[in-house]
């Protein structure tokens, strides 16, 4: 059959099916679509590819031809039928390719990434990322014995996974989406850094008790803060102050103190959890004088009274610990108790 023959068929196809639909005609439309199969059969033969894509986007029976779609996949033409419908705004072929793909091809990111991309589809595409990177993720176990080689390879797979999930989440305008994958992408880097530096800290998969245990032991607020930041969880910040700068006689708890200062807000209910957890502490100089530099940002004398008679008893050395403060009101309420 000539090129010029087979495209006449395909029109006449495609024209008969419009009749039939307006009519409502049943019988009519099956005998399209089983006539529409043979021609489709026999466009595959030829490889006359464009004119099979002409075929299945012209009767738009999309859920009755996927074996059109399997005739494109298996012959190399996915991106073809991708290409030619790139300008059409055909959400029932969008949906059946994804549906297409997810069902028989599963594990084809190559094929779902051009669907996407071509059809603007990036909040399929993003979902896809994070969906590999989560399994990926869960599969990690630091107790069995992997090769720092080995390890490398799969952390640097798992924050592409991520990486690029934030960027297609972002693209799709699902901003709170592209921030919770930026949140873990940057906790997988640190991981990757800790590892490549021969530091002994694990901290993916933890449990709620791992992070309370492992987060006021890091020297540096930015490492304790990403961690924080992508398991959520921000009540720890009066042990890790506590840890690290109040009680922390070495050189390095100004750099931790400044690190806290740019990274998480500073208010009075925070300075007060401090200074109901500094009670379990024994006091020294260095605790006082640090505790000190944090009440600089009370600004609530109240709340700054309130506590100062938490803290200030007969037995412990907190006594001298408001006598700094410039209010006049601490400082009489101070001498009163």
């Amino acid at each position: 059959a000539s090129s010029s023959l087979l495209r006449i068929r395909v029109e006449l196809l495609i024209y008969a099916h419009t009749c039939f639909i307006n009519s409502c005609h049943m019988e009519g439309i099956c005998l399209v679509l089983d006539h529409a199969r043979h021609v489709a059969f026999l466009l595959n033969e030829l490889k006359s590819y464009q004119l099979l894509i002409r075929l299945l986007m012209g009767l738009e029976q999309y859920s009755e031809m996927i074996y059109i779609f399997d005739m494109l996949f298996q012959s190399d033409q996915f991106d073809l039928l991708l290409s030619t419908i790139s300008n059409t705004n055909d959400e029932r072929l969008n949906t059946s390719l994804f549906d297409y793909i997810k069902r028989h091809h599963p594990n084809d990111e190559h094929t779902f990434t051009s669907i996407s991309m071509n059809l603007n589809m990036h909040h399929e595409l993003a979902v896809m990322y994070r969906d590999a990177g989560e399994k990926l993720l869960k599969t990690l176990q630091f107790n069995q014995p992997y090769s720092t080689a080995e390890m490398s390879i799969t952390l640097q797979s798992l924050l592409q996974y991520y990486s690029d999930a934030a960027d297609t989440f972002y693209l799709a305008d699902c901003c709170r989406q592209s921030e919770q994958c930026l949140k873990q992408a940057r906790l997988i880097s640190l991981q990757l850094e800790f590892m490549q530096k021969q530091q002994g800290y694990i901290i993916l998969n933890l449990n709620s008790k791992q992070i309370r245990d492992l987060l006021p032991s890091f020297e540096r607020c930015w490492h304790a803060f990403v961690i924080a930041d992508a398991y959520n969880e921000h009540s720890l910040w009066p042990y890790c102050l506590i840890e690290q700068f109040i009680c922390n006689k070495n050189s390095n708890s100004i750099v931790y103190w400044n690190e806290f200062q740019q990274l998480i807000p500073i208010d009075d209910q925070l300075i007060i959890r401090i200074g109901k957890n500094l009670l379990q502490k024994s006091f020294n100089s260095i605790s006082i004088k640090n505790f000190q530099e944090i009440l600089l940002h009370i600004r609530d004398s109240t709340m700054l009274v309130h506590l100062q008679q938490s803290l200030v008893t007969n037995d412990n050395g907190y006594s001298n610990l408001f006598t700094s403060i410039d209010s006049p009101y601490v400082r009489d309420t101070t001498r009163v108790s």
